[in-house]
């Protein structure tokens, strides 16, 4: 079985994995991930079963221009970071030499060699890792003092799966793709790793920390391990 729903599958075994785990993910298309000692026969069956759920995503991300297929992404003509509620019309200047992207309210125009498509996301890219630093950083220092829960410092990476992590020594580490998630979703990725400040586990304690602060902590995980439907696929 190479694919379901016309989305390209694979199957990923995962010795930590408690439970089958379904995910839709940009440029790759569907990933699950079984336990160790999971019959993988058993998948056809769990996938029919999701079928609808697995559709109605698909569609999702496919109206929000995300590719689930592995094509090369097509250069943006906008970008949407849910998470500041700010958009963007991008524009594009054939320029060769030195890559820029200068913003104009609510436009976008990037210049730079115009046949060199992956240099343009690279600098929409980056980009976007520093409008997520300026977002999140204020409102992780306002979470921090109004929890009691302090920090040591904020990293904002690109990676490809976590969505963020902390240090024994207090750093916390966050992914620029928060910026495209729903404000509620990346609020509660702060909160969850803030907690590793208390407790650097996923231990009851810890858990029970974070429902303390978040009682609906169980919908806000399960919404985020499938946060990447909001990713578009030129960042992804």
């Amino acid at each position: 079985m190479t694919e379901y729903c016309g989305i390209p599958l694979r199957l990923k075994k995962n010795s930590r994995a408690k439970r089958v785990l379904i995910k839709l993910v940009p440029g790759k298309g569907l990933e699950v991930v079984i336990p160790k000692r999971f019959d993988p026969s058993l998948v056809p069956g769990i996938l029919d079963e999701k079928k609808r759920w697995i559709e109605r995503t698909k569609a999702t991300m496919e109206a929000r221009g995300t590719d689930l297929s592995g094509r090369v992404p097509e250069l943006p003509s906008q970008v949407d970071f849910q998470a500041s509620q700010r958009s963007y019309e991008i524009g594009y200047v054939d320029r060769p030499g030195r890559l820029s992207i200068v913003e104009n309210g609510s436009r976008l125009m990037v210049s730079g060699p115009g046949n060199d498509p992956q240099a343009l996301l690279e600098a929409l890219r980056l980009l976007t890792a520093n409008k997520a630093r300026e977002f999140i950083l204020p409102r992780l220092d306002a979470m921090s003092r109004r929890l009691g829960l302090p920090y040591e410092a904020l990293r904002v990476r690109r990676q490809k799966t976590r969505w963020g992590s902390c240090s024994a020594r207090g750093t916390i580490s966050v992914n620029a793709k928060l910026l495209f998630l729903p404000l509620e979703l990346l609020d509660h990725l702060l909160l969850h790793e803030l907690c590793h400040t208390v407790h650097l586990n996923h231990s009851k304690k810890y858990w029970s920390l974070v429902a303390h602060y978040a009682p609906e902590y169980l919908q806000l995980e399960d919404e985020l391990k499938n946060g990447g439907i909001h990713v578009p696929n030129w960042f992804a």
